[in-house]
């Protein structure tokens, strides 16, 4: 079976503004062909900020592209075809309304024989011999020369590769030991025959093949998976001025019929990173909201629970999901960081800051749209003692401390620190002004080990939680999403506690170790029974 995740960072109509925006699709599993045995789990497609104007009805973006392959039975042939939806081949390549038989896929009267040849599609992507390399788990492998430069059942078809994209590189990762590779592309050339901001919905075809032939069938495939890339936009605003602190969501609507929305409400937990599914509180669902043309907004809303008024959880950075029945695409605002930061801003836009462990050690990435007088920046840690600790200084790479090019940091540093550690950077001009970035924080590489909560989520309102540090007195507290204390267990000695009478919902236990004052915090999720 094949499941794959859409994600663009950058609504196309919002692009011509610039205003970052994140699109997923989830793809249901009747598209899919049964036989297949390759799952996508997720594929992510990002549009850049680098727009280039060809004509009035033609417009080239720079396209990033992440995906993850989990195979059995190795893997040979993987090819992408996007096309506008007005221009989806009708009848279409393949059928995907049951199980079917290996087929042959599209060809020059679907793919065209340019990348901007109207009427066909504008992206025709593939990998091959990808089966032949070794990939050692958690290490990048440069695979740009797999590129397919000519597409096997149609050599009329012109892909887009590395001879119509020079900049473009690709990497595969082994996700440890497991049979999962992880692809990240970037600087891929496409053509659109729209005008530049315009609002665009898009159609995929997926295929995949382990056939040594050189004519390969299609063995499994996913078919026209829709995305819309304009049609909603989504604006959210945190409000820090007074307790309780606020958020302030609206939504806009350039489509002439009416959407019917639910949007969900996230907390980022300092790392920068998107995790809904993950380490990322939900703090709020709402109703069906029937979204007509024009603008929906909650108006100043208070946060919930603990995420309006105690620390660090106020200082959490805020995203919103919003999803409907007209499409399959999961249209998000950016994370909004720093949550309530009242530090002096200098003339550097941060694009992004992430950091992230791998054993002992810690990777910090960042980057930046634009500086203007900046000298560079200094790394400050801090092991949870409330005090900041320099680490190093790395100068900035603007030619005179100005540019308004993207640029790429990175720092690494040596940490067996035991609990939560963590990290910032504070930018410094030549002037010698500063400010400081969002906050990041990553747990001790044994963390994770420490506390096994199961089953989770849980399906009758009963978990187990095991503690595997056998010698450690704690105080443990459930608490719901609205930050009430609903139980609480003080010095536990023994290694393992049972929690039952949940109803559904979401829940955080926090664990205190009472001879060192570290807390570990797990989330629990009930479902509906």
């Amino acid at each position: 079976m094949i499941r794959a995740i859409f994600f663009a960072r950058y609504n196309i109509y919002s692009l011509f503004k610039l205003v970052p925006l994140f699109i997923c699709a989830f793809i249901s599993s009747k598209n899919i062909n049964a036989q297949c045995d390759l799952r996508f789990p997720n594929l992510a497609r990002a549009f850049s900020t680098d727009i280039v104007p060809l004509g009035p009805n033609k417009c080239q973006y720079t396209v990033s592209v992440k995906f993850e392959i989990v195979t059995n039975s190795g893997f040979k042939n993987l090819f992408f075809h996007s096309w506008l939806s007005q221009d989806y081949p009708n009848p279409p390549i393949f059928d995907c309304s049951g199980s079917t038989p290996a087929v042959n896929p599209g060809t020059h009267a679907q793919l065209g024989t340019a990348i901007d040849e109207p009427g066909k599609s504008f992206n025709d992507m593939g990998f091959v011999g990808l089966n032949e390399l070794t990939f050692a788990p958690n290490v990048p492998v440069d695979v740009t020369a797999n590129f397919a430069t000519v597409y096997p059942h149609d050599h009329s078809v012109v892909l887009n590769s590395p001879l119509n994209s020079p900049d473009v590189t690709a990497t595969v990762t082994r996700l440890g030991n497991s049979d999962t590779l992880q692809f990240s592309i970037t600087n891929l050339k496409v053509i659109l025959n729209t005008p530049c901001g315009t609002p665009i919905s898009i159609k995929t075809d997926i295929w995949g093949s382990n056939s040594n032939a050189p004519d390969p069938k299609a063995q499994c495939y996913i078919c026209g998976q829709s995305q819309s890339f304009g049609e909603v936009t989504v604006s959210l605003q945190k409000s820090c001025t007074s307790l309780p602190f606020q958020y302030d969501l609206s939504l806009i609507s350039a489509a002439s019929t009416p959407f019917h929305v639910v949007f969900r409400l996230y907390a980022d937990d300092l790392d920068g990173i998107r995790e809904p599914n993950g380490d990322d509180s939900l703090l709020f669902t709402s109703d069906t909201v029937v979204l007509t043309p024009g603008t929906f907004t909650t108006g100043l809303t208070n946060l919930p629970g603990l995420f309006c008024c105690t620390e660090p959880f106020d200082q959490w950075g805020l995203y919103v999901d919003v999803t409907a029945r007209e499409f399959t695409n999961v249209i998000s605002s950016s994370i909004i960081e720093p949550g309530c930061a009242t530090t002096f801003t200098l003339p550097v836009s941060l694009r992004s800051f992430t950091a992230a462990r791998n054993n002992s050690t810690v990777l910090l990435k960042w980057e930046t749209a634009t500086e203007e007088n900046s000298r560079g920046f200094y790394i400050e840690r801090n092991m949870g003692n409330n005090v900041w600790q320099t680490l190093g200084f790395v100068s900035t790479k603007a030619m005179h401390g100005n540019s308004n090019s993207l640029l790429d940091y990175e720092y690494s540093d040596i940490n067996n620190a035991k609990g939560i550690t963590q990290y910032r950077l504070r930018q410094v001009d030549i002037d010698g002004k500063h400010a400081y970035s969002p906050i990041r924080a990553v747990r001790a590489g044994s963390q994770k080990g420490k506390t096994i909560v199961y089953p989770n989520p849980s399906n009758d309102g009963k978990v187990n939680v095991v503690f595997a540090d056998v010698n450690t007195i704690r105080d443990v507290s459930l608490m719901d999403m609205n930050g009430r204390v609903m139980k609480q267990w003080k010095g536990v000695a023994n290694n393992n506690i049972q929690i039952d009478n949940l109803t559904a919902g979401f829940y955080t236990l926090r664990i205190i170790d009472t001879d060192t004052g570290e807390q570990t915090v797990e989330k629990i999720v009930v479902k509906k029974r």
